[in-house]
């Protein structure tokens, strides 16, 4: 009857210790999905803020190309009024040097010299006028001929670039559907102890209820451990949590440090 006894004890012992390897495994593992989640979820939400600073950046060029091209567009049209009104000074510039060649009496030769002078300094500053139009116009053919193909290809670059980032999203969508349809059996696996505890702190922990226990340290406050307790980790016999965060403490060994 003691033999049973102490068989029995035993093999309780036996299952009580396999359960909590078993629930902290699944801890390990639980956490690992949500940590691979909450990335997933960070990358995503900020993937809308990523598109609109790099359109917005294209943008910014796009406008810059275009006031260029603008400038150089106004300055043609400066350019044509310009000499439209040349052609129409140099008419009346002819006109009054006629008009001198015809004059009868002091006032309308007076009035011919007058007119002449003024056309004649009109036309030199149209002409001077006309002269940086076209050396403002030759520089903005340049500036639009070279930004041209430059732009043609941000505009590639910025398709592409969306392109990859929607590529992604699709990806992470279908990854985040496969690490939920993983976590609820596996929650629900857990002894209601342990499925408690690792809720409780999640909440408290921003998500992390565990911490890695590693060199006589814990990975998620950095306190150290003592060796004892570091052993007893080691061990995996009973769940134990930091005596300063308050995560649940597990060891791998391939942290190890030889």
């Amino acid at each position: 009857m003691g033999l049973f006894k102490s068989y029995g004890y035993t093999c309780n012992y036996l299952f009580r210790r396999q359960q909590l390897n078993s629930d902290l495994s699944k801890l390990i593992t639980l956490q690992d999905i949500d940590v691979e989640i909450k990335q997933i979820r960070e990358e995503i939400d900020k993937l809308p803020q990523r598109q609109q600073e790099l359109e917005n950046r294209f943008a910014a060029s796009v406008k810059e190309y275009l006031d260029l091209k603008q400038q150089f567009e106004d300055a043609q049209s400066e350019k044509i009024r310009i000499e439209t009104d040349l052609e129409n000074e140099q008419a009346r510039h002819q006109k009054f040097k006629t008009d001198l060649m015809k004059a009868t009496n002091e006032r309308e030769y007076t009035t011919a010299v007058r007119e002449i002078d003024v056309t004649r300094k009109n036309i030199s500053l149209m002409e001077t006028e006309i002269l940086k139009l076209m050396e403002k116009i030759e520089k903005s053919e340049s500036l639009v001929g070279e930004k041209t193909p430059e732009m043609e290809s941000r505009r590639v670059e910025v398709d592409k670039q969306l392109a990859e980032w929607a590529e992604s999203s699709k990806s992470n969508q279908t990854r985040l559907e496969d690490l939920s349809s993983k976590r609820v059996p596996l929650l629900a696996e857990l002894s209601p102890g342990a499925r408690s505890d690792f809720e409780r702190l999640s909440k408290m922990r921003t998500g992390l209820a565990l911490a890695e226990a590693r060199n006589y340290s814990c990975m998620g406050c950095r306190m150290t451990i003592r060796p004892q307790v570091f052993n007893d980790i080691r061990r995996a016999e009973t769940i134990i949590t930091c005596e300063s965060c308050g995560r649940i403490l597990f060891f791998r060994a391939e942290a190890t440090v030889s």
